[in-house]
């Protein structure tokens, strides 16, 4: 039960850091939204998003899962973050690659997690993946 509780305080908090995403993009304040997706992936999964950034796609899911030991519950919020930070790499001229490489791993996550994983029914990881499927990259 105590495992429980904390995965949802976890969450809960996670949906107030989503919650300031929204804000800070509706603002405009792009490089602080980069900063706060830079630290959360760091507070969430122990990892560094220019890590996650520079895995090859072949064996990406395997570091995370065997080598870095994560959670589906962390694997989600990552996926999520990465989805933000092809979000972010989309407003800024000449990061097109980036923000291409951001949504190809965020859609092995969610691809992932809706096959394997053993977490709830999600209709926003299943709305985003419909979105990322459709994209050109």
């Amino acid at each position: 039960m105590h495992k429980r509780d904390y995965l949802v305080k976890q969450f809960e908090e996670f949906s107030k850091v989503l919650a300031i995403f929204l804000g800070l993009k509706r603002d405009g304040k792009f490089s602080e939204l980069s900063e706060l997706i830079n630290e959360s992936v760091l507070k969430y999964t122990s990892t560094e998003i220019k890590y996650i950034e520079g895995l090859k796609d072949d064996g990406f899911i395997e570091t995370l899962t065997d080598d870095k030991k994560l959670s589906d519950d962390q694997l989600k919020i990552l996926a999520d973050l990465v989805f933000e930070k092809g979000n972010y790499y989309s407003t800024i001229p000449s990061t097109e690659n980036e923000s291409h490489n951001c949504y190809k791993k965020s859609l092995l996550l969610y691809t992932f997690l809706i096959s394997h994983a053993t977490l709830n029914y999600s209709l926003d990881m299943h709305y985003k993946i419909e979105i990322l499927r459709k994209m050109k990259y």
